[in-house]
């Protein structure tokens, strides 16, 4: 048995990025803990007290995956930086929980705190020669594909939790969206696996 982390920026990061890839973590047996830099209170889309909306949807969604620890760090939606606190807390949680693998979004990802929040987990990952750093894809996808994982089995798991984000998937079709992308990545990048998965880079 091995401990996961999973960082995101926002809440619905980890369901739209690599949710089949924690779910079969689950399954397999591994405990993964959720760490959520911002709360996401300024993606609200008009609703009231939207931070503490997402964190009700982020903890529905970590329900289904099976998640074990869900903790929201509260720094600024939107204003996130790299500062050395940050970083340090993060190493010093990585180091806690002996976490085997990390996982973040990628640093060439459009959205900005996307971006500040790789930069965050590669520079507390440093810190940590044991710790397993894979980048998954948001809203911009990966180029430089290093880690294939099938998520065929698992995809319904995956698109619920996308769903238990109810006020962003009221806007947008990230459930649709996200299912066409494991989608392409299964044809194109998984053959001769499933039909579904999901990809990460390294670096």
């Amino acid at each position: 048995m091995s401990t996961v982390i999973v960082v995101g920026a926002h809440p619905d990061d980890e369901a739209i990025g690599c949710g089949g890839t924690l779910r079969r973590h689950v399954l397999d047996g591994d405990v993964v803990r959720a760490i959520f830099l911002t709360s996401g209170e300024t993606g609200g889309h008009g609703i009231d007290s939207a931070g503490e909306t997402r964190e009700r949807e982020a903890r529905e969604a970590a329900e289904i995956l099976g998640i074990s620890e869900v903790e929201f760090w509260h720094e600024p939606d939107g204003r996130l930086r790299a500062h050395g606190a940050l970083v340090e807390r993060l190493a010093a949680a990585i180091r806690r929980s002996r976490a085997s693998i990390l996982y973040a979004p990628h640093q060439h990802d459009d959205h900005p705190d996307h971006r500040c929040a790789a930069r965050i987990v590669r520079q507390a990952a440093a810190a940590s020669r044991r710790v397993q750093l894979r980048h998954y894809e948001i809203w911009s996808p990966i180029t430089q594909i290093d880690h294939v994982v099938d998520i065929s089995q698992v995809l319904e798991a995956k698109l619920c939790a996308i769903r238990a984000y109810a006020s962003q998937c009221a806007v947008m079709r990230f459930d649709d969206a996200f299912e066409g992308l494991a989608r392409y990545r299964g044809e194109m990048h998984s053959w001769p696996g499933g039909p579904y998965a999901e990809v990460f880079c390294e670096r």
